[in-house]
């Protein structure tokens, strides 16, 4: 009977489904740290909209985390790449997206999700923000955050995406931008079990770039903890192209004129496409002494190849991947980096200057820090929570294997590719080598292949030790 239990506790290990968790992040001075060990964290990260546009569909259900045995693939092919963070632009907060939350989760890949939509009335209008800012609006983003808001790889929320854009644009969409964060930062106190940190995404247009910084990093009356501030600044910049370097670029401009931030900076979007395939030189600029210690890592855009060519894999059908010269080439320079010091402790603790209007140095970019008030309707849904609200939940994943043919840069078979989760207190590194491409007539061979492979011949083995 002992034995027969051995035996069973033995196939349990192997078999039992995986619901392990990452442990939080949270902001502190300038970083993303963890909130258990207090390590600096750095965003190694891809943007993630398979299928563009038509991968948001509501009326069918469907967007980017919607699809667990899509999930599967692509977190497969993220953790070999070694990206730990993921940026989502469009989802439906009608859909449960458990499984494929879970799946990142497992792997050690945190999300940050984009609250907006393109579809009407899901966005700040940047032309008309006051007729854009209402209850309506306000209950479909605070329904993104009922859907992640249990999620322990839930990173923050991206609260709008480049809605300022030019001087004219700055002059009267900024308080509106300050008023859904505040409306976001109170959602969150209020119906979710951790402070979870919301932000703005950038254009990188030089001409206003730093005042909006400025505007939005900055603490009305002095107050460090006023919640229209911006936790986190992104900024979507394709400044460096082919074998930059970090002046050509204007890296160095960049890193100068964020050293004093006193919230964390990093690119939300990154990978210029003038010159293909991309060689991602930047990428161990970017990690490395001259900007680590102020921005806080980077997306790169992006990971499905779509009309605008950026891609790192090529969809195709049934669920089929093709990885291309994009992918290997930002594997090999991710292989490059040194691990150890993108965990490095955190010591930058600026504090946010108050508010002023001498912050702002263009012509035309608002200067007024009136913040509008939450609109009718808005504080019921703050108090009493949304209605019909779907709040997600970490759920066990029971499939590791990748179904779909996934085939390499060079036309050769990916086989027995899988995810292989990690401990709950890790994040993705760079590290895996199962996607690199192999010689004609080869076929890859997967770690968690390997792994699982392990695991079975030690139950095996207790069986025939006992009998």
């Amino acid at each position: 009977m002992a034995g027969i239990s051995l035996i069973k506790l033995a196939l349990l290990t192997v078999l039992s489904p995986i619901a392990s968790a990452v442990q939080p992040l949270k902001i502190s001075g300038s970083h993303f740290v963890n909130s258990v060990t207090n390590a600096q964290f750095q965003i190694v990260g891809v943007d993630y909209q398979p299928g563009g546009e038509s991968g948001f569909k509501p009326e069918t259900g469907k967007d980017p985390l919607s699809d667990g045995d899509i999930c599967l693939r692509d977190a497969a092919l993220m953790q070999q790449l070694g990206v730990n963070t993921l940026r989502v632009y469009n989802l439906d907060p009608s859909i449960n997206h458990d499984l494929c939350a879970s799946i990142f989760n497992a792997v050690g890949i945190y999300m940050i999700l984009d609250v907006n939509s393109p579809l009407d009335g899901g966005s700040i209008n940047r032309a008309n923000p006051n007729g854009s800012y209402t209850a309506d609006y306000l209950k479909r983003i605070f329904g993104i955050v009922e859907n992640f808001k249990n999620y322990p790889n839930t990173l923050g929320f991206f609260g709008a995406n480049e809605i300022i854009n030019t001087v004219k644009i700055g002059g009267s969409a900024p308080p509106y931008i300050r008023a859904v964060q505040r409306d976001l930062k109170n959602y969150i106190a209020k119906h979710a079990p951790r402070t979870i940190p919301v932000g703005y995404s950038a254009a990188d247009v030089r001409e206003i770039l730093f005042d909006t910084w400025k505007y939005l990093q900055c603490a009305i009356n002095g107050d460090a903890k006023d919640l229209t501030r911006s936790d986190f600044f992104g900024l979507n910049s394709y400044s460096w192209c082919g074998d930059s370097s970090f002046q050509t670029s204007g890296y160095d401009v960049l890193v100068d004129s964020f050293r004093n931030t006193s919230i964390p900076v990093f690119f939300s979007e990154y990978g210029c496409n003038k010159v293909t395939p991309r060689i991602f030189t930047e990428v161990p600029v970017l990690y490395g002494p001259e900007m680590a210690p102020v921005l806080s890592g980077g997306l790169i855009y992006e990971y499905s190849a779509e009309v605008a060519n950026f891609g790192l894999v090529q969809l195709g059908d049934g669920g089929s991947a093709k990885l291309l010269t994009d992918y290997d080439n930002l594997r090999n320079q991710y292989r490059k980096l040194n691990t150890s010091l993108l965990a490095t402790a955190s010591t930058a603790m600026n504090a946010p200057p108050p508010c002023s209007s001498s912050l702002i140095t263009e012509d035309g970019f608002s200067t007024s820090f009136d913040i509008p008030a939450i609109p009718s309707g808005g504080q019921t849904l703050i108090d009493n929570g949304i209605p019909d609200a779907k709040a997600g939940k970490i759920v066990s994943v029971t499939k590791t294997q990748v179904p779909q043919a996934i085939t390499a840069s060079n036309g050769t078979q990916v086989s027995g590719l899988a995810i292989k989760p990690l401990p709950s207190d890790q994040s993705n590194i760079p590290g895996g080598d199962n996607t690199a491409p192999k010689k004609k007539g080869t076929a890859g061979r997967s770690e968690a292949g390997v792994g699982m492979l392990f695991s079975c011949l030690v139950a095996l083995t207790v069986l025939f030790c006992l009998y």
